[in-house]
């Protein structure tokens, strides 16, 4: 039976450590050293230039290659990392002092003008940063000596430090980005150069990457604090879930992200495999157009929310693997508040609809999901539930990345997706997809807008009393509850399948898999 790690919210380290027969103290072979971690993953990544691009996948691989002035433990709290400390020196100043022991993939020395450049480049109009909102009340980046860094902020912001942990927060070679500028101010789009020169100061820098195919690290041995045990990372994208985990068991991949958890009573038979289980700040919801009929009329919205048993889902499909959510925010987020959701409750929710003038039969629509992991399976359960209270669903499947771009346009009338909070802050959380200024991506497929909601989200940045947050972001969530633009169903647990010869892979519950610390034991 395999070692099945799971970590609680706030007490556990997700990092596999010695398991089965292994020891801490094995010492590695030459040949261990020059092994590769072979890495199965769903889907293909993006280019790697964090201030360019925001998906999840990217956070996973630009973890390992790009570091952030401020680092996420396993429950999610701040710590240092190219920043040594912090300090707000009024409600409009940030001072970070920086790490002077630090150089890029490429030998340029990591330092307050490095900071500079990547912050004024993420918040430039022509980089059409999708991240940009994380930074939105920086002013100025201020070099006050080379390891001394001030942001300048024309509204209070009490985010900040969580946000600089985000990925988007990513530093990248002063030199790449100012190549990068040069190749914008000539017409080219953003992110050309740092596409193909993913410089940082992380662990592993780039080697080489082959769209829908492989994505190749290789140790950076002048990382500071060490050098990797491993040479390198190898992603490969292996898109079925059935064949990863058949790498995985076959000796193929020593690690496989996206486990099903419908796999999991297979994979019980293999001693070979441990599980690293992590509570994670992801949601999975129904989200309904609220821009159209008939999701612009919240009696529907509430009908559907009511009609869905959360339970049959969690229970019967993801089998218990998480925990049931109400709120957009996950218990990660700083402002998350047990809210009590709409009920279970058929009968009432036939009586919205007939007072909303649908009768037996009358309404249909369409639920768009993507074919990945158990998305069909539980669409074909709402399709069941909304039919026992008269309506008819059709299932629209559409493959993940296409998927994702049809969303984007709006043309859905409701779909099954889900967003992580990265941050662990929940104004991240509400902002995204909740406020009516969110980033241009969601604007289509978010459409709900309500000015009382804006200003609940805007005022948890206005005041660094932790309690006046919390009863901000307890009301925005009251209301979001009440209003259903979304039906929050759970919070997915990460299940990243791992080899039991690799131990010290890192899992923290943004999803990001940090490698620095894996290496190859001796069994």
């Amino acid at each position: 039976m395999p070692h099945i790690t799971k970590l609680a919210i706030a007490t556990s380290i997700a990092t596999v450590l010695a398991l089965g027969a292994c020891t801490n103290d094995a010492s590695q072979s030459p040949s261990e050293e020059n092994r590769f971690i072979e890495y199965g993953i769903a889907t293909d990544i993006r280019p790697l230039d964090p201030h360019t691009q925001n998906i999840v996948i990217n956070w996973r691989v630009g973890a390992n290659i790009y570091d952030r002035l401020i680092e996420q433990d396993e429950n999610l709290e701040l710590q240092p990392s190219l920043a040594t400390d912090w300090e707000m020196l009024d409600e409009l100043t940030w001072e970070f002092s920086l790490r002077e022991d630090v150089v890029f993939h490429d030998g340029n020395v990591f330092d307050a003008e490095a900071v500079k450049a990547n912050f004024e480049r993420n918040l430039a109009d022509e980089t059409t940063s999708p991240t940009a909102y994380l930074f939105q009340a920086v002013e100025e980046v201020e070099v006050i000596d080379p390891s001394t860094v001030r942001f300048h902020l024309n509204a209070p912001f009490a985010s900040l430090p969580a946000h600089l942990s985000h990925h988007g927060a990513s530093i990248i070679s002063p030199e790449v980005i100012a190549e990068d500028n040069e190749a914008v101010a000539n017409g080219e789009a953003p992110g050309s150069v740092v596409s193909e020169k993913p410089i940082g100061t992380g662990p592993f820098q780039f080697e080489s990457w082959t769209p829908d195919e492989e994505l190749v690290l290789t140790a950076n041995d002048d990382y500071r604090g060490g050098a990797p045990q491993v040479a390198g990372v190898r992603f490969t994208i292996i898109p079925d879930a059935a064949t990863r985990l058949a790498n995985l068991q076959s000796g193929n991949s020593d690690i496989i992200d996206a486990v099903s958890p419908s796999s999991m009573p297979e994979i019980e038979g293999d001693p070979d495999i441990n599980v690293i289980e992590v509570e994670s700040t992801y949601v999975n919801f129904l989200a309904f157009n609220t821009n159209e009929a008939p999701f612009d009329d919240v009696r529907i919205r509430q009908a559907f929310a009511k009609a869905i048993d959360k339970n049959e889902i969690f229970d019967g499909i993801v089998n218990g693997y998480g925990s049931i959510a109400n709120s957009p925010l996950s218990p990660f987020d700083f402002g998350f508040t047990e809210i009590d959701g709409l009920s279970f409750d058929p009968d009432e929710a036939k009586a919205l609809l007939a007072e909303a003038g649908y009768g037996e039969g009358d309404l249909d629509v369409t639920l768009t999901v993507s074919t990945e992991g158990d998305q069909v399976n539980i669409a074909t359960y709402i399709q069941h539930a909304l039919a026992e209270i008269g309506v008819n669903v059709e299932i629209e499947q559409i493959e993940f990345a296409t998927f994702v771009e049809y969303t984007g346009e709006g043309k859905t009338q409701m779909f099954l997706l889900g967003r992580s909070s990265p941050t662990g802050d929940g104004y991240n959380g509400f902002f995204t997809i909740l406020h009516s200024n969110k980033q241009t991506s969601n604007q289509l497929r978010y459409p709900y807008a309500n000015q009382d909601l804006d200003q609940l989200i805007d005022a948890t940045l206005a005041t660094e009393d932790e309690a006046e947050r919390s009863a901000y972001f307890k009301e925005a969530q009251q209301l979001v509850a009440e209003a259903v633009p979304f039906h929050f169903l759970y919070y997915p647990s990460t299940l990243t399948g791992v080899s039991n010869e690799l131990e010290g892979v890192n899992v923290i519950p943004t999803g990001v898999v940090f490698l620095k610390d894996a290496a190859f034991t001796n069994d």
